[in-house]
């Protein structure tokens, strides 16, 4: 993506990201692979990186970010491990949807948990 179109924020969001798939993310992509084992210590990073939960509005605890912020965050990680980005695409965009759409209120909270 051109870093062009991105407003600061979005830059800045994009460079965390590429940071953390070319460190961690990157060296354990291939163990991800071989393994064929779910990479939990993966989703830990990204959780204390704050990159899950992004799309999901203040109001329910999340951050309030727009869909084009969640895909430079997929962008950068699905180029170090498919498996990652692929995480990443869940909990900011594919199930997460699903409950912010259908969940009850309390449904909507947990998730940002």
């Amino acid at each position: 993506m051109s870093v062009s179109a991105l407003s600061p924020d979005q830059q800045k969001l994009q460079a965390r990201a590429r940071e953390l798939a070319a460190g961690p993310v990157a060296e354990r992509a291939a163990e991800v692979d071989r393994s064929e084992r779910y990479p939990w210590d993966n989703v830990e990073l990204l959780k204390d990186a704050m990159l899950v939960g992004m799309t999901i509005p203040e109001r329910y605890g999340g951050q309030g970010k727009s869909w084009l912020d969640a895909v430079v965050v997929i962008e950068a990680l699905s180029a170090a491990c498919a498996v990652t980005g692929r995480i990443a695409v869940e909990t900011n965009m594919g199930a997460i949807s699903a409950v912010m759409a259908y969940g009850s209120e309390e449904q909507k909270k947990l998730a940002a948990d």
